[in-house]
């Protein structure tokens, strides 16, 4: 990975007192920050991490991913490859041989005005996602109305795949990821191998960082012009009216697959559950966050107030401090070193432990689950068992995918490669015994959640597993009605959060119950 240049807040005019103030604001909220980094005039000057992320982990995007798509459509138009205003049946008119969708052209999909609304719970495991869009009703006249729909943005990654014959990291890889030092990066594909387009894409924040400062430069990089600069200039002006109410942050109007903000002089890319892209135009300066936060508003709102002290003269004597407390942002999830349950440990050595489950439920995120290509969940057995340096591995099933990933016992996590989806992915995970009762933290740092198992041996015949996430469900529901433009009475939103969402817990992250076991009982 090529690294960016580091430098300090005070020599640079960024205020080390804001920074340190947002730090501290977000670890005691917990506005669940994975990742940050500020850069300002080429460099980083504050950055920090949350074992066990750091600047080289890939961190899913979420709907970041669209404003890479768009920097994908800006290259193939001013290639001369696509125009705005093709319609969408120039590309796949076999889809639509009575012509029903010949309206939506390319600039409807990348303002989210095509008058489609496609939920993100639409079952895609191998099935035609093209043809899943063109299927669909039309709930406005294209180009009437402002519809937040990802797979307006798949069906841009569809479109220029086809028209070049290549996926769409392969597509930027010459002309965007190589000129940049960035590494092919990760991005979720359907069955023809047309990316996510709208979601999907995995990147470490210094390669995220490296894309948003290309478009604070202008499209330049190293001096070479690698972003077409009239692309820019349109991607992140004002295109289209959003949200009349709601969170701030989306309504102030949106660009080619890019937010306008209430910040002056600013836009950002946007992703669910915190992953935020910052372009201070008139400050020369970055910002960049991955997060896993269930009402990421409260982190945008953080980001607002940093701003206002921003760039006020320096107060030097908050700069050691700043560092300080960047350095030492530990681990994402404190687990207590307990004594190890030997007896328990050689019981379940080895031993099957069946569990039912709905097939929805993965060791990932429901929200990452839903938009698979490759079907997860339906976790239906778990198992433990010790090596011969008496280390704990923890093993389960969901589908046809056999995981086993060793636990760290002294609130250390332990790194395993795992396959979720058909996807390669990397577990980090720690244990620790209460009793008879054994907790297991899983946190696969593509994503950017947690899942918090507890193991209860309590009951001789049976294991009980109690099965909790954060970024939790309920809370994100909430945020996700609001997110949309349709703000809730209190009423209806107690009642979402309190009965309706904790119902689709059940089927997305239940709690199990093994059945009658078989094996002796320890004496």
């Amino acid at each position: 990975m090529l690294k960016l240049e580091r430098g300090k807040c005070c020599e640079n005019g960024i205020n080390p007192k804001a920074v340190y103030e947002f730090i501290n604001k977000a670890e005691h909220q917990n506005l669940g920050i994975d990742a940050f980094m500020l850069i300002k005039n080429g460099k980083v000057v504050a950055e920090g991490y949350h074992n066990p992320y750091t600047n080289e982990t890939p961190h899913v995007l979420f709907s970041m991913s669209k404003s890479i798509t768009a920097t994908a459509l800006g290259y193939a138009i001013t290639e001369g490859k696509i125009e705005l205003d093709d319609s969408i049946c120039k590309f796949f008119g076999e889809y639509d041989k009575r012509g029903k969708n010949e309206d939506v052209t390319v600039r409807h999909l990348v303002t989210m005005t095509a008058g489609k609304m496609i939920g993100m719970a639409t079952n895609r495991h191998h099935r035609d996602w093209v043809k899943i869009f063109f299927d669909s009703p039309f709930i406005a006249k294209p180009g009437k109305l402002f519809m937040y729909t990802n797979d307006n943005f798949y069906m841009l990654s569809a479109i220029i795949s086809k028209v070049y014959g290549e996926t769409l990291v392969d597509f930027l890889y010459p002309r965007l990821f190589e000129p940049l030092g960035i590494e092919k990066p990760l991005w979720e594909t359907d069955d023809f191998g047309y990316a996510a387009g709208g979601w999907g894409l995995y990147m470490p924040i210094e390669d995220t960082a490296k894309i948003m400062m290309c478009y604070l430069n202008g499209g330049k990089w190293n001096g070479e012009q690698v972003l077409p600069a009239e692309w820019i200039e349109e991607a992140t002006a004002f295109q289209v009216e959003t949200l009349k109410k709601g969170q701030l942050d989306v309504t102030k109007g949106y660009g080619f697959g890019f937010w306008q903000s209430p910040l002056p002089n600013t836009y950002r890319a946007y992703g669910l559950h915190g992953q935020l892209g910052y372009i201070f135009k008139d400050k020369n300066a970055v910002l960049v966050i991955n997060a896993g936060i269930s009402k990421d508003e409260l982190l945008s709102t953080a980001v607002r107030d940093m701003y206002e002290t921003l760039w006020d003269e320096p107060q030097e004597e908050y700069e050691e401090p700043l560092y300080a407390l960047l350095a030492e942002l530990g681990d994402k999830d404190d687990l207590l070193a307990t004594p190890r349950n030997a007896e328990l440990e050689q019981k379940f050595n080895k031993k099957i432990l069946p569990t039912r489950s709905s097939m929805f439920a993965s060791m990932l995120h429901a929200t990452m689950t839903t938009v698979l290509n490759e079907p997860t969940g339906k976790t239906d057995r778990f198992a433990f068992s010790l090596d011969d340096e008496n280390n704990l591995y923890m093993m389960w099933k969901e589908q046809t995918y056999v995981n086993k990933i060793r636990l760290g016992m002294n609130n250390e996590y332990e790194h395993t490669p795992v396959v979720i989806g058909g996807l390669k992915l990397n577990a980090y995970a720690k244990a620790a015994w209460f009793g008879k009762k054994l907790v297991v933290y899983v946190r696969i740092v593509e994503g950017c959640h947690v899942r918090r198992l507890e193991f209860d041996f309590e009951d001789e015949e049976r294991v009980h597993i109690k099965n909790d996430s954060f970024p939790d469900m309920p809370t994100l529901a909430v945020h996700y009605v609001d997110f949309s433009g349709f703000p809730l009475p209190k009423g209806l939103e107690k009642l979402l959060k309190n009965y309706v969402a904790p119902g689709v817990l059940l089927l997305g992250e239940p709690n199990f119950k093994t059945k009658k076991l078989r094996f002796p009982k320890i004496k």
